[in-house]
């Protein structure tokens, strides 16, 4: 049975249109964007808390530090994502 399904994968795989691959990427890209945004989140209201405890040590810069990272990544993969959905008209 595991044969089975492993062949169907791979001819799934091999005929997919270039379209569905496409396609695939962004979803891909999309669950991504929605890991980065979760931690972003998180870290964001650490910091917060953080903040309003007036606990401002390493732990807070480091924080920032994330939070801007996360924003940068964040921002590629949007990028990124807008960019594929623009040449899904070229396919």
């Amino acid at each position: 049975m595991l044969f089975d399904l492993h062949f169907i994968v791979f001819i799934v795989q091999y005929y997919m249109s270039k379209l569905d691959k496409e396609k695939e990427k962004i979803g891909i890209f999309k669950f991504y964007l929605g890991i980065v945004t979760a931690i972003l989140i998180s870290v964001g209201a650490s910091t917060v808390k953080q903040y309003k405890d007036n606990q401002i040590d390493v732990s807070f810069y480091l924080g920032i530090l994330f939070i801007f990272i996360l924003s940068v990544i964040f921002a590629m993969i949007a990028n990124t994502i807008h960019k594929k959905i623009n040449n899904l008209e070229d396919i």
